[in-house]
């Protein structure tokens, strides 16, 4: 058999055929430390995936407390308002069991706590607008509020100086009782 002219290459690769890195010898002192900073990156990336699941959660309770429903629940029903404040207060603590061993925890920890603090800031806000047009203001009408106010500041001034302090201070409505005497108020029903 004639040789070829063409050369035939072949390379073959054996399972450990580099050569072995050189590991360096390690004291014990320096074994430690690289230990336990893998350990503390770990235990950070552990504690940082705890706050992204309440920050999740938050978002969670922030799109509920946006919608409309839930304010005419919240507003309607002062259950509704202890159950949306319960998971708030739950995700806080949640929150509070994360231990701030590192400066980005920390800054993370707070940026989330007082996110959700502003969530339950909102959902007070949304409770006393309820509370502040039921009960703390019952009259409706103003004509009604200022006649009763006019009534009030005539009955304490008394006498003729109470036509004299009506028509200076109170304008139109104790000018009206200026012009029928017998009427204190006039009547618009």
């Amino acid at each position: 058999m004639k040789p070829s002219s063409k050369q035939a290459f072949s390379s073959s690769t054996y399972h450990n055929d580099h050569t072995p890195q050189q590991q360096p010898t390690n004291s014990p002192s320096s074994a430690a430390v690289f230990i336990q900073s893998a350990y503390r990156a770990h235990r950070i990336r552990a504690l940082y995936r705890k706050i992204a699941a309440v920050d999740a959660e938050a978002d969670r309770l922030q799109r509920l407390i946006q919608r409309q429903d839930t304010v005419d629940a919240v507003r309607a029903n002062h259950l509704e308002k202890l159950r949306m404040n319960e998971a708030l207060m739950a995700l806080l603590l949640r929150l509070d069991s994360v231990p701030g061993i590192d400066p980005t925890l920390r800054d993370a920890r707070r940026k989330v706590s007082r996110r959700i603090v502003g969530l339950q800031e909102i959902l007070d806000s949304i409770s006393e607008a309820q509370i502040d047009e039921s009960t703390w203001w019952p009259m409706k009408n103003w004509d009604e509020v200022l006649a009763d106010m006019e009534e009030s500041i005539c009955r304490e001034s008394g006498g003729d100086e109470m036509e004299r302090f009506c028509a200076q201070n109170l304008g139109f409505r104790c000018l009206q009782s200026l012009c029928s005497p017998f009427h204190l108020w006039v009547d618009n029903s």
